[in-house]
């Protein structure tokens, strides 16, 4: 099995040209990120009583924590919250035998490589159980403790947690998120279990990137130079940033600091600017194109909102 994982053809396309290295290093810590932040602020919109956007935003920092468990054993993930689901909860949901997808890496590479539609070589096709077995068998490499168990559970709250909000924004239930004399205390639960799932899976996808910056072989030959890119755009550019949005709440800054203070980083002078440019806009093409793309719908909406 781990010269397997080692022949995955997805796994293949970061290892050449040596520059992905750097940019697979760098979609994880941004997938871990997103967990992180959106963990936080599920927190936070609770506070605020905002109850059924803290349980969307608690739900999809499990849904990045799943991309990013994938993205590492795997080099993809599917774009689906359905197949994400059906490969962290096999036995639980429907359909364990068909077969799932991983599509994102293909759509990364033809924006990035402009392949135009072509796939990549090599199957990227097996049935969920196949793959949730290939994601235990890279943890126990990378030495996360416990992981088939975590996984487990971490595949069980997936399962449960998508129908509920799934019912809660698309059935219209949200009208009665507040003064409704059954369901005000269902969303308020809704988004105290939602909270508390998306918190108790962080050790996990944390666990799982040390991990990863730690022993997968590929990171290797950089090691220090990817602590210290990591020491500054975690605590400082992108810390600062969830910090911002959080100001008004000194207890969430302080449980932010302590879950930053468990990824792994250690302190290095080496220079990482070789890998920063590596990601950067000139050069990492997918988020350079993402950017502009988005900015160009930003100014189309602003054509078509105007009053």
């Amino acid at each position: 099995m781990a010269e397997e994982i080692r022949n995955l053809v997805s796994l293949g396309y970061w290892r050449a040209p040596p520059e992905r290295v750097p940019q697979r290093f760098y979609v994880a810590f941004c997938l871990l990120m997103s967990s992180l932040q959106d963990a936080i602020l599920g927190q936070k919109e609770r506070q605020w009583h905002n109850l059924n956007w803290s349980a969307t935003c608690s739900y999809y920092s499990l849904v990045h924590g799943g991309r990013l468990l994938c993205f590492l054993a795997l080099g993809n993930y599917p774009q689906s919250h359905i197949e994400l689901r059906r490969i962290f909860s096999p036995r639980l949901l429907p359909g364990a035998e068909r077969r799932v997808r991983l599509n994102w890496l293909s759509g990364f590479a033809d924006r990035a490589d402009g392949r135009r539609g072509q796939a990549l070589p090599g199957s990227l096709e097996r049935s969920p159980g196949e793959f949730r077995q290939i994601i235990d068998v890279y943890l126990e490499q990378i030495q996360v403790p416990e992981a088939e168990p975590r996984l487990a559970r971490f595949g069980a709250i997936l399962a449960a947690t998508a129908p509920l909000r799934n019912d809660s924004n698309y059935e219209a239930l949200i009208a009665h998120e507040y003064e409704h004399f059954t369901m005000s205390a269902a969303f308020a639960e809704l988004s105290r279990h939602m909270a508390g799932a998306a918190e108790s899976t962080l050790p996990l996808f944390i666990d799982a990137f040390n991990g990863f910056l730690r022993d997968d072989p590929d990171l290797s030959a950089e090691r220090d130079a990817y602590d210290h890119f990591l020491q500054d755009y975690m605590h400082v550019r992108i810390g600062n940033a969830i910090r911002h949005k959080i100001h008004d709440a000194p207890l969430l800054e302080t449980k932010l600091n302590e879950i930053l203070m468990r990824i792994g980083t250690r302190f290095t002078e080496t220079r990482y600017d070789h890998l920063e440019n590596q990601v950067s806009m000139a050069v990492f093409g997918n988020k350079a194109r993402l950017m502009r793309e988005f900015e160009a719908g930003i100014e189309n909406l602003a054509r078509v909102a105007v009053v």
